[in-house]
C-alpha cells in the first residue's frame, strides 16, 4: 500500500481538522470525501490519532501504534475490507457510542464506505451521529455523498480531501520501487487517485496501452490509418472507459501545448511526441477531441456499441488532424 503521511500532513484538509482541534471547536462528527479509498483510509486513521493524542501526548507513539493495528480500546473501525455497516453493525455501533472510555478521554468510531450503507442503517445511525455522547466522535469516509441521507449531510462537518498532485503520485510509487518513467505515465493517467495509479502499475500492459494511444495521436492523419488502429483498441480486454480517459489527458496536454502554457502538461513522459503533434493542429481539434471523447463515454454508459464508438472517435481523430491544421 502506498504511503499516504507526506500527503497528509501537506494537505489543506488536514490542517483545517488540526485547526479544529486547536481551537476547541471539534466537530463531533467530520465526513471526508475522495475517490481514492485508501487515501479515505489513511486520513481517517492520521485524524484517529490525532484525536486521541490531543491531550496526553506521554503516550502519543504507543496510541499510534495500537490504532494502526486496530487494537485500542477506544478507536473502532468499521467496514474495513469493503465490508458492508448494515443495520446490526450499526446497532453495534450505537451500543459501543454509550459505552465510557476504556484508557483515553473519548471514544473514536471511524465508519468506512458509508456510501454504500443502506437507508435503514443511515436512518438508525442518525441521532447517535446527531447527538453523540459526551467525547464521542464520528469520523465518515465515503466515495460520494450522492447516496447519502441530507439529514446526515446536515449534521456533519464535510471536508473534501485535496487531489493529490500528479509529481506527488509518482513520488509514492517511486517509493515503493516503480521505476521513475513509468511512474510519471500512471500519475498522470490516475486523475489525482493514487489508489487507481497504483493499481496500474500492477498492470504489466498499462505502458504500452498509454503509448499506444500516444502512438495513434501522432501517427493518424487520415482515415486510412484508423484500422492500424482499430483492432487494438477494440479487442474485448481492453477497457473502453480507460481509452478514453486517457485520450482525453492527451488531448488537454496537446491543448495546453498550442496555447503555450507547457507547464500544465501532465504527461510530460512523452512531451517530445506531444509537441510534434501539437505543431500542426489548433485549438479547435482539441475542443472536437475532448468533446468527442466525453460524448464516447456517455454513450458507452449507455451500452452503446464499444467498438463502434471507439472507431467514431478514431476517425474523428483522423478528420480533425486533416480540417483542423494550424494555419
Amino acid at each position: 500500500m502506498l504511503e499516504y503521511e507526506n500527503v497528509i500532513l501537506r494537505s489543506m484538509s488536514y490542517s483545517m481538522v488540526k485547526r479544529d482541534i486547536e481551537l476547541s471547536r471539534i466537530s463531533h462528527a467530520y465526513m471526508f470525501v475522495s475517490a481514492d479509498e485508501n487515501y479515505l483510509y489513511a486520513f481517517a486513521e492520521k485524524i484517529a490519532i490525532m484525536l486521541i493524542n490531543m491531550q496526553d501526548k506521554t503516550m502519543s507513539e504507543k496510541n499510534s501504534l495500537r490504532i494502526k493495528k486496530h487494537i485500542h480500546p477506544d478507536v473502532k473501525f468499521y467496514g474495513l475490507n469493503s465490508s458492508k455497516i448494515d443495520v446490526s453493525v450499526v446497532s453495534e455501533i450505537v451500543q459501543a457510542s454509550d459505552v465510557c472510555p476504556f484508557e483515553a478521554d473519548k471514544k473514536v468510531f471511524v465508519l468506512l464506505g458509508i456510501n454504500d450503507m443502506n437507508e435503514a442503517a443511515q436512518n438508525k445511525i442518525l441521532k447517535t451521529i446527531e447527538e453523540p455522547p459526551k467525547n464521542t466522535y464520528f469520523i465518515l469516509c465515503t466515495t460520494g455523498t450522492s447516496k447519502i441521507l441530507p439529514t446526515i449531510l446536515s449534521r456533519v462537518k464535510h471536508i473534501e480531501l485535496d487531489t493529490i498532485l500528479s509529481s506527488e503520485i509518482a513520488i509514492m510509487l517511486e517509493a515503493t520501487g516503480v521505476q521513475k518513467d513509468k511512474a510519471e505515465v500512471y500519475a498522470s493517467c490516475s486523475n489525482g487517485n493514487a489508489s487507481f495509479a497504483e493499481k496500474l502499475a500492477l498492470d504489466g500492459s498499462f505502458v504500452g496501452f498509454f503509448n499506444d494511444i500516444v502512438s495513434c495521436f501522432f501517427e493518424i492523419n487520415g482515415s486510412r490509418d484508423v484500422l492500424k488502429f482499430s483492432s487494438n483498441f477494440t479487442a474485448k480486454n481492453i477497457d473502453k472507459q480507460e481509452f478514453f480517459d486517457i485520450a482525453m489527458l492527451i488531448s488537454r496536454d496537446i491543448s495546453f501545448i498550442i496555447s503555450g502554457k507547457e507547464e500544465l502538461v501532465i504527461c510530460k513522459n512523452v512531451l517530445t511526441k506531444l509537441k510534434v503533434i501539437a505543431s500542426s493542429l489548433n485549438l479547435n481539434a482539441t475542443s472536437v477531441l475532448i468533446k468527442t471523447a466525453m460524448q464516447a463515454k456517455k454513450d458507452l454508459s449507455f451500452n452503446a456499441n464499444p467498438t463502434a464508438v471507439v472507431d467514431e472517435f478514431l476517425f474523428k481523430l483522423a478528420e480533425v488532424k486533416v480540417k483542423c491544421r494550424r494555419s
